[in-house]
């Protein structure tokens, strides 16, 4: 027990950190560096701590994966592609980081896999969606926009929203775009993997006809961003959305 405790909470602690290398730090890997933390304490004491309270640890992260974690991580994939062939009419793509006035990479590939999808569909148009940030020249559905115009995307076929600043109002904000264009409310959601779910249950709440194609994470980054959204999905189940 102390030799996986301690493999487990190394081998974590590395994968948290990995993303510090790009400069990413958020909640995801703050929270994941301090459990990985409390892990290794954990496997170096477990022989001096009373069987009761080592067993009650044991129950407690035992429940914690079987009743929140598997359920939700179990969701999150089974979201992440969802109906994407069933040829929904609007394609929403999330916002991301701009560097400046260019795409970060999660951006670049979620405007590479809008173009895919708009591509084999001809009769399909995008809403872009995400605001400009304090660090950020131009908001982020500009640069989504000059991205997917410079892939052969016919920019008539792109319509921006340009004020959200999270998920939900990138959503919300959205569907006040399809209202106004009068666009079909079946919308393909294009964004992570990771992320899919929470804009699901975000657009059931909408009454958006939700489907999905996701984009990849790179793997170094993928806990950090998985751990994150976890969080905020437990936030979502109890508080609602």
């Amino acid at each position: 027990m102390k030799f996986i405790l301690l493999s487990l909470g190394f081998f974590l602690l590395l994968w948290y950190l990995a993303p510090l290398v790009s400069g990413i730090f958020n909640a995801g890997n703050a929270v994941g560096i301090a459990a990985s933390a409390l892990l290794i304490v954990f496997g170096v004491i477990i022989d001096k701590i009373p069987l009761l309270l080592k067993n009650g640890i044991l129950i407690f992260l035992a429940a914690a994966l079987v009743i929140v974690i598997f359920p939700l991580s179990v969701n999150m994939a089974k979201y992440a592609n969802y109906k994407k062939d069933e040829g929904a009419p609007t394609v929403i793509v999330l916002g991301c980081k701009v560097n400046s006035t260019q795409p970060s990479k999660y951006l670049y590939d979620r405007c590479k896999k809008a173009y895919e999808y708009l591509d084999e569909n001809p009769n399909a148009v995008a809403v872009l969606s995400g605001g400009q940030g304090p660090d950020e020249e131009i908001s982020e559905a500009e640069c989504m926009r000059n991205v997917l115009v410079e892939m052969g995307i016919d920019e008539s076929r792109l319509y921006l929203e340009d004020k959200s600043t999270n998920t939900r109002e990138n959503l919300e904000f959205s569907l006040a775009v399809i209202e106004e264009n009068e666009l079909s409310e079946n919308v393909l959601v294009v964004t992570n993997e990771f992320h899919e779910y929470r804009a699901k249950l975000i657009c059931d709440n909408f009454g958006l006809n939700f489907h999905s194609s996701c984009s990849r994470s790179s793997a170094y980054t993928f806990l950090t961003f998985y751990t994150r959204e976890l969080m905020g999905l437990v936030l979502i189940k109890i508080s609602g959305v």
